[in-house]
């Protein structure tokens, strides 16, 4: 039988003291885990499906743990996750960190593989050390990125769902639905109208943030408008509950995009992902809620803000080091591209890159190629990406085929 339900900041605490319980005991573990951008996608995500298969699966009495894929200090990195948790009646120190597993020794070391099973979110395949250690403990997932193939087809009692969709936090609201309803009439009173409005406050967040609001053509999906609705109509149900949408968006969206507080390496790995191709081959991609020239400004200049680039390329050991942008200009959404190809063989990559995909993604040249180098050993660009329903989730990819392509 499934546990009984408690608050979600009851099943934090929870998960916190099972999780040190069964690192002590060396006991059997299971894991909900977003993607290493550690993202409000990923990491509402882990919380929310932890919580419903903690309370609704089948005879099961498993406690699933929502990882936040970074360290605990990074959590001042996403300034974005204060509205959202307040609205959940939750804090950062409520969430379950790597911090929480080990803070100085691989993790590894602190848990064995064959004592954990891991349920991915917002990816469909581990990358950097958490691969190495449990790659081939894949258990399940749920995800609108492209197929990886790392997670076996038949997950049996776990989901395993791959598919479009503006956010991940859609496609598990469209999983746990029939289940949350379940739950929910197994007790129909006050204090389950409040947990049902907590969860669906936090399940809506990155909805809201992914799909601008539900504006955004290029990315909504019927699974965000249906779990948007679901969501909404739990979060009404809650007595004395006034919520407004578009209120909920531009608080949380008005803290993703104040970032005038950062310096420039923790803007470059606020929302940062990285993938090895071939084996040596390490690309890394910045997503950035401000301009280059708002980049080159904070550092003080180009010549700077390359020192900068070089200095966070080298020490994560990357081959391939890329940036994206988005703005507004008078109104307009914008994205810039900034490609640099660090060694003889990316520099090649890049070059393919540019001439395979710059129809596609509409590449521009960036103020006449005032940021665009190349010699023997290395190549860098910069563009405006006029098609810009390709965000990162797209470009990604492209960028990876040609890296595993060129020799």
């Amino acid at each position: 039988m499934p546990l009984p339900r408690v608050s979600l900041r009851s099943f934090l605490s929870s998960a916190k003291s099972t999780l040190n319980t069964s690192i002590q005991q060396s006991s059997p573990i299971t894991f909900v885990v977003g993607n290493e951008s550690a993202d409000l996608d990923s990491i509402c995500c882990a919380v929310v499906l932890a919580y419903l298969r903690t309370y609704t699966a089948a005879q099961s009495s498993v406690l699933y743990i929502p990882l936040s894929n970074l360290p605990r200090a990074d959590l001042a990195l996403r300034p974005e996750l204060i509205p959202v948790l307040s609205h959940a009646r939750l804090e950062p120190k409520d969430l379950v960190t790597l911090s929480d597993i080990s803070l100085s020794t691989p993790i590894s070391h602190t848990i064995p593989a064959e004592n954990t099973k891991w349920i991915l979110v917002d990816h469909n395949a581990l990358q950097g050390e958490l691969s190495k250690a449990y790659g081939t403990r894949l258990f399940g997932c749920i995800d609108h990125h492209d197929e990886e193939g790392s997670v076996l087809q038949d997950c049996g009692a776990e989901p395993r769902i791959v598919q479009k969709s503006g956010s991940c936090s859609s496609l598990v609201v469209e999983y746990c639905k029939e289940a949350w309803d379940a739950l929910s009439k197994r007790s129909n009173d006050r204090e389950t109208a409040a947990w049902d409005a907590e969860l669906s406050r936090l399940a809506l967040a990155p909805i809201l943030i992914d799909t601008t609001n539900l504006t955004d053509k290029h990315k909504v999906t019927d699974a965000d408008i249906a779990a948007t609705k679901y969501l909404e109509s739990l979060i009404m149900a809650e007595p004395g509950s006034r919520f407004d949408r578009d209120e909920y968006f531009e608080k949380i969206a008005s803290a993703k995009n104040d970032i005038r507080h950062l310096g420039l390496l923790d803007i470059l790995r606020k929302d940062y992902k990285q993938w090895t191709e071939a084996g040596s081959a390490t690309l890394g991609i910045s997503s950035v809620v401000k301009d280059i020239q708002f980049l080159i400004d904070k550092a003080g200049g180009p010549v700077k803000f390359f020192a900068a680039m070089k200095d966070f390329a080298s020490e994560r050991k990357l081959s391939t080091f890329a940036i994206m942008t988005t703005s507004q200009k008078d109104g307009t959404f914008r994205r810039e591209l900034l490609v640099w190809g660090l060694d003889k063989r990316a520099a090649r990559a890049a070059e393919k890159f540019e001439i395979g995909s710059k129809e596609t993604l509409g590449l521009q040249q960036w103020e006449e190629g005032l940021l665009d180098f190349q010699d023997e050993s290395q190549r860098r660009r910069c563009w405006w990406q006029e098609r810009v329903e390709h965000s990162r989730k797209q470009v990604a990819p492209m960028l990876r085929s040609y890296i595993q392509d060129t020799t």
